[in-house]
């Protein structure tokens, strides 16, 4: 977790904090409602436990992203703005001649944080692009999203495509790709960004819209799988943080949101992060959850990050 950040309260690493979680389970025994024929109340204080167990396990997955792009596309400063944590390599996933770099973002509890997979691009040296297609195909498998950086001048994108089409896509509903075109600031004309506002001029705008529209035909992606980034002007963070949690599976939204920096989650991303843990455990619930809604309910709002208590004003509705 960021040091800039609140610690997650769902760590429990004191005393008090265990055995607030277990006034929780037994205050819900002591006052559990009629119990449907057919079920017992140990069924449903097991129930309770699982329920209590797996938003403890959600609050503190640790997700592992693969950081696609060839080398000068800004992977690191990009990542650095989006998870407010200078990042620093920690080990090597022995693989090919050159090989990727592994880094932690987080504290050294163990629990939550991020792993980033920063991986070689292909297309920059066609000797080694075989060895690359290896490497990813053994990454993927155990990745939860990648977030595929490219240049504003980027033109190559033969050898990308094929990465893409054989390799990622199969495999877009478990580990989604995001695209994010980084450097738009340094996109002809260069002297039409707004310097004092940040933001793309009218006639760089338009030169950034067409190569939105390059990447959604060559890789066949649709818009929304597609953002536009500047990482030193601090340009559109909150939309590729908002496109992340959008399309990670329900369960892994919170440790995105978790992990980000605040400057760049939206009440928008917050909410999902939390709707994404509400989700899942109903869904485990099945047909108990009515029984079961009240106890979730409390769980979660003791578990949120402080971050999140500070506007909890719509947490109760949305849960």
């Amino acid at each position: 977790m960021n040091e800039n950040k609140d610690p997650v309260v769902t760590n429990e690493t004191s005393y008090e904090e265990r055995k607030r979680h277990k006034e929780l389970i037994e205050r819900a025994n002591d006052n559990f409602p009629a119990i449907p024929q057919g079920n017992s109340r140990n069924d449903y204080a097991e129930l309770r436990r699982k329920i209590a167990e797996k938003i403890k396990e959600l609050r503190n997955y640790t997700p592992r992203v693969g950081i696609f792009g060839v080398t000068g596309v800004g992977k690191s400063s990009l990542c650095n703005a989006l998870f407010g944590q200078e990042v620093a390599k920690i080990s090597d996933i022995a693989a090919c001649t050159r090989e990727p770099q592994e880094i932690f973002i987080g504290n050294s509890s163990g629990q939550g944080g991020i792993r980033l997979i920063d991986v070689p691009g292909v297309g920059e040296t066609g000797a080694r692009d075989e060895e690359y297609f290896a490497l990813y195909k053994s990454l993927v498998p155990e990745l939860d999203l990648v977030i595929w950086v490219i240049k504003g001048d980027d033109r190559a994108y033969s050898i990308p495509e094929k990465v893409y089409k054989e390799i990622l896509e199969p495999q877009k509903e478990r580990c989604p790709v995001l695209f994010v075109i980084n450097q738009v600031d340094k996109i002809n004309p260069l002297f039409d960004w707004d310097r004092d506002n940040h933001i793309p001029g009218k006639e760089q705008e338009k030169n950034i819209q067409l190569k939105i529209l390059e990447i959604v035909k060559t890789f066949d992606v649709p818009p929304s799988r597609i953002q536009t980034a500047s990482a030193e002007e601090k340009y559109n963070l909150t939309a590729v943080m908002d496109a992340i949690v959008d399309i990670v599976p329900k369960e892994k939204k919170f440790a995105f949101t978790r992990e980000a920096k605040e400057s760049v989650i939206t009440e928008k991303a917050a909410k999902a992060g939390e709707k994404g843990i509400w989700d899942t455990v109903k869904e485990m619930a099945g047909k108990a959850w009515d029984s079961v809604k009240d106890f979730a309910t409390d769980v979660m709002i003791t578990t949120a990050t402080k971050y999140v208590k500070k506007i909890t004003s719509w947490l109760g509705s949305l849960l």
